[in-house]
C-alpha cells in the first residue's frame, strides 16, 4: 500500500474516533473518591487470603444456560467463555497454600524473585487489541494514546500458535512490529499471551497435537454451536513447552524499556466438549501456578499479570502463589454488578492492593452488560472507570478498542478521556504506588 494511502486511512480512523468521541456527557469523575462509592461489596473483599470463607450470599442467580437478552438481542459469545465446571460450587475449596508449599519444596521461594530488583512501572490506561488486529487498527490506537498523557500505551494479544510455528521455532514478528511502533511514539507495550481461543482459532501450535502431549488442547464449545480450544495445561509436557516460550520472550523483552508487561489469559476452563476430571482441573491450576512463577523468573524487571475469573474453588491457591511470587492480579472483564465474579475473582483485589500490580481489562461485553450473561443494559463508561478504580483498585486499565458494535462504545471512552472532569495527569486517577513486592519501581530501567 502506498504511503500516502496509508496516511489517509490512518487519518480517517483517527477522525472517525474523534466523531465517536462527541457522544456522551461531561460528568465530573475526578472529584469522586472511594468513600463516595458504595461499599456494599467490601465485606466480600475482606477475605484474609488463607482458608477463610469467601462470601457466599448473592441475590442474583448466575446461570449461563438461562441468561437472556432484552429486546430480542442475542446473548454475546462472551457466554461461551464460561462452562458449568467454572460456576459449579460443591462447597470444597483447595487449600490456598497448596501451590506455594508445592513450589517451596522444590526451592521456588517467592522472596528470591523480588528482592532488590528495579521494575518497569508505568501504570495508567492502555488501549487493548485482539490477536487479529492489524496495522490500521493498532496505528490508530497509538495515535489516540498520544493525545492523553495518562494513556500510557497499548496491549496487543498474540496467541501461542502465532508465536511458535514448530517446536522451538519462534516467530516474534507480531510483537516486534507493534512494540516498535509504540516505542517510536513514546508509548508502552503490554503483551497478552493467548492460550484459549474461540471461533475455530488455534490455541496451541500444531506440533503439540499428539497423544504424548494429550492432544495439546481440549475442545470447548460456544453458545452458537461453534468450537474453540483451551491449552491442555494439565499435561506437564505442554506446560514445559509454554514455559520454554516464556523464557525466550523474557530473554528478548525483559530489558526493553517500552515492554511494560506480559499477561496470561483467563483461568476459566470454558464449556468443555469432554468433561475434565477433578484431577485434571487441579493439575491445570497447579501447572498454571508454575507457569506464573516461571514468568516472574523470565521477566524479573517486567510486570507479569494473570487474568483470573473462575472457578472459585481453585482460584484461592493460584492467587496465594501469585501473591507470593509477585505476579499481578488481573481480570479479563470489568462488570459493574456481577456477584459471581465478586465471589470468585474481585474478592481478591483488596488482598492484591498495594502488594502486587492490579490490571483489569474492559472487554467488549463489559460495555454492553452489567454482569456476565446478563441482558443488554450498557453501563456508562464512567461507571466502569469508577468501578475499576475504586472497587478493583486498578493500577492498569486495558480498554478494548471496540468500534464494531452498533453503540460504538470506544467513542464514549474517548469522550470520557477528553472531558474536563477527567484526571488528566499521571495515571488518569489510577493508583500509581509501587507495589510492596517490588524492590523499586522506575519508568525506565537504569542503563
Amino acid at each position: 500500500m502506498k504511503l500516502a494511502t496509508r496516511r489517509k486511512l490512518l487519518a480517517i480512523a483517527i477522525a472517525s474516533s474523534a466523531v465517536l468521541g462527541a457522544c456522551g456527557g461531561g460528568e465530573d469523575v475526578s472529584s469522586e473518591t472511594a468513600a463516595q462509592i458504595s461499599t456494599q461489596n467490601e465485606s466480600a473483599a475482606a477475605f484474609a487470603g488463607t482458608a477463610a470463607a469467601v462470601e457466599t450470599a448473592t441475590e442474583k442467580s448466575m446461570s449461563v444456560a438461562t441468561a437472556t437478552a432484552t429486546a430480542g438481542e442475542p446473548i454475546s459469545s462472551w457466554d461461551s467463555r464460561i462452562g458449568a465446571d467454572d460456576l459449579l460450587d460443591d462447597g470444597t475449596v483447595l487449600d490456598p497454600l497448596a501451590f506455594v508449599r508445592e513450589q517451596n519444596s522444590t526451592g521456588l521461594v517467592g522472596a528470591s524473585l523480588n528482592a532488590g530488583r528495579t521494575m518497569k512501572w508505568n501504570p495508567g490506561h492502555y488501549i487493548e487489541f485482539g490477536s487479529n488486529a492489524g496495522d490500521f487498527m493498532i496505528e490508530a490506537g497509538i495515535e489516540e494514546a498520544r493525545q492523553f498523557p495518562f494513556v500510557k500505551g497499548i496491549m496487543v494479544r498474540a496467541d501461542w500458535a502465532q508465536l511458535e510455528k514448530g517446536r522451538g521455532e519462534y516467530d516474534f514478528s507480531r510483537i516486534d512490529r507493534y512494540l516498535n511502533k509504540a516505542a517510536a511514539k513514546g508509548e508502552r507495550f503490554f503483551l497478552t499471551l493467548g492460550t484459549k481461543n474461540f471461533g475455530g482459532a488455534k490455541a496451541v501450535p500444531d506440533y503439540l497435537r499428539q497423544p504424548w502431549f494429550s492432544g495439546g488442547a481440549f475442545k470447548i464449545t460456544t453458545a452458537y454451536g461453534g468450537s474453540g480450544e483451551n491449552a491442555a495445561l494439565y499435561d506437564d509436557d505442554v506446560r514445559d513447552r509454554l514455559i520454554a516460550l516464556i523464557q525466550e520472550l523474557g530473554k528478548r523483552y525483559n530489558r526493553h524499556n517500552y515492554f511494560e508487561g506480559i499477561t496470561f489469559t483467563e483461568t476459566a476452563f470454558g464449556q468443555t466438549v469432554r468433561p475434565l476430571t477433578d484431577a485434571q482441573k487441579e493439575k491445570m491450576f497447579s501447572n498454571l501456578a508454575k507457569i506464573n512463577t516461571a514468568a516472574r523468573q523470565a521477566f524479573p524487571n517486567t510486570v507479569v499479570l494473570q487474568f483470573v475469573n473462575y472457578p472459585a474453588k481453585l482460584v484461592p491457591a493460584l492467587f496465594t502463589n501469585m501473591l507470593d511470587k509477585g505476579v499481578g492480579m488481573g481480570g479479563p472483564d470489568v462488570f459493574v454488578n456481577d456477584p459471581a465474579l465478586e465471589r470468585s475473582a474481585y474478592v481478591w483485589n483488596v488482598q492484591a492492593k498495594g502488594r502486587v500490580p492490579i490490571g483489569m481489562k474492559v472487554e467488549s461485553d463489559c460495555y454492553a452488560r452489567q454482569y456476565h450473561g446478563g441482558p443488554i443494559d450498557p453501563p456508562n463508561v464512567r461507571e466502569i472507570y469508577r468501578y475499576a478504580r475504586d472497587r478493583l483498585y486498578s493500577n492498569y486499565v486495558f480498554w478494548y478498542r471496540d468500534i464494531s458494535q452498533p453503540r460504538r462504545p470506544w467513542g464514549n471512552v474517548l469522550n470520557m478521556f477528553r472531558g474536563e472532569a477527567f484526571p488528566t495527569g499521571g495515571t488518569g486517577g489510577l493508583d500509581s504506588a509501587c507495589p510492596a513486592k517490588f524492590g523499586n519501581c522506575a519508568s525506565k530501567l537504569p542503563s
